[in-house]
């Protein structure tokens, strides 16, 4: 039977553990799940002989790796405000955000390079892994249906029988926040990922992002095996499928994964869910890569009508007035495209002190800019030179001197400074 009554609620919480779980729940029966799960990833990988890649190398000498950070101790969460009847824990998983934002790159007379943008993209987004992952767990609580619920006796097990899904909650925590790193020996698998997700996160450290696109199709057959197709751990699967198609430049394969998740979503969140609008930005993207600018424009306002729906969401009506300010400069309307950035760096400016993930938030602030140098370039503008140099400050402090956004705004600030 399908979910009814379901409703989100997106949290940025302390940090997570399992305690609130229902240990007879196949939503919290973790170390069961993980046995299975290792040893059919063993007979699974067993005639591939030695793997060569550097991701799995490095996993297979230290299962604790440089993402010891997924480390979340103590703490709760997804607990309801409201009596139910019981509720659990699914298992963490990660969250990965995508591109998120359209940069215009080094200005040319002859246009803009397809290629050229999602190669940057593609740099910005490994450049900082960490800054584009967070850690998320999904919280359901469980209602009788109405004829079971006149029947239910005070023994658990009847009362158990016959519960539907009545709401679930997404648990998203940003990865390494308040986090602090742990001597101890001993893992609490309730307090990490499982291991098939830590591989994927290694291999999107080492840039294998076909690696990484293998190990989460397991992932997605694993989770719709344990909570079902049309849960919503599955369509942040797929979501985190989509991520990584991108990031391996295949972007057909991509868009497919980022509409069933947000169809996905759209069945467990409704239509107006900031999750739904996350993929749709992504949807954007693409379609402009593709040079369908009509259908991206049309993806980035449906999301954009989506987040404008809270005023707390302005970092993202910010980048996504931003991804519609680039819209129109490729369709060469100038005048919506300035007025969509003065919009996207007003919102952006605002969120930047209420954004959990500063660095990124700082870093889409400076596309933003560098975006408005572009534009008076354009314009054949005097003053194009101080966005540029301004958001030059950012980027080479956050993605380091030898990287191509940098050099491409070095380039727009020489061509600014001609006379």
């Amino acid at each position: 039977m399908a979910p009814q009554n379901m409703s989100i609620r997106v949290l940025l919480t302390p940090p997570l553990n399992g305690s609130n779980s229902t240990s007879n729940s196949p939503h919290t029966n973790t170390n069961r799940d993980m046995k299975k799960y290792n040893s059919e990833r063993s007979q699974h990988d067993k005639p591939k002989g030695n793997c060569t890649s550097k991701a799995m190398r490095t996993m297979a000498r230290r299962p604790i790796n440089m993402f010891q950070t997924l480390l979340i101790p103590g703490g709760s969460a997804g607990v309801s405000a409201a009596y139910c009847n019981e509720e659990t824990l699914s298992s963490s998983f990660l969250i990965l955000d995508g591109f998120l934002t359209l940069f215009l790159g080094r200005y040319s007379p002859c246009g803009r390079n397809e290629y050229d943008m999602r190669r940057d993209a593609s740099e910005r987004w490994g450049k900082r892994v960490e800054t584009n992952v967070c850690i998320g767990k999904v919280a359901y609580e469980y209602g009788m249906a109405e004829e079971k619920e006149k029947e239910k006796s005070m023994d658990f097990e009847s009362s158990s029988n016959g519960a539907t899904i009545v709401s679930q909650t997404l648990v998203k925590k940003p990865l390494g926040l308040s986090s602090e790193p742990t001597d101890s020996k001993v893992i609490n698998i309730d307090s990490y990922v499982p291991p098939s997700h830590k591989m994927v996160a290694d291999c999107l450290t080492f840039q294998e992002f076909d690696e990484a696109t293998s190990v989460y199709e397991d992932i997605l057959l694993t989770d719709q095996e344990r909570y079902g197709e049309k849960d919503l751990v599955c369509a942040i699967d797929l979501h985190n499928l989509g991520v990584t198609n991108l990031l391996a430049g295949k972007l057909d394969e991509a868009m497919e994964y980022f509409e069933e998740s947000a169809t996905r979503k759209r069945e467990c969140l409704g239509e107006n869910d900031t999750s739904v609008s996350d993929s749709l930005v992504e949807i954007g993207i693409i379609l402009y890569y593709q040079g369908n600018l009509d259908g991206a424009l049309e993806k980035f306002k449906e999301a954009h009508t989506i987040v404008s729906k809270d005023i707390s969401n302005s970092d993202d009506s910010g980048r996504i007035s931003n991804n519609i300010a680039c819209v129109y400069f490729a369709m060469d309307d100038l005048e919506s495209a300035n007025l969509y950035l003065r919009k996207a760096l007003v919102a952006l400016r605002l969120g930047l002190g209420l954004n959990t993930k500063a660095e990124s938030a700082l870093l889409i602030f400076a596309l933003t800019q560098s975006n408005i140098g572009h534009l008076k370039l354009k314009q054949n503008q005097s003053d194009a030179i101080a966005p540029l140099e301004e958001s030059l400050l950012v980027l080479e402090s956050v993605l380091g001197d030898d990287n191509s956004t940098v050099d491409s705004v070095k380039a727009n600030i020489a061509l600014a400074r001609r006379p």
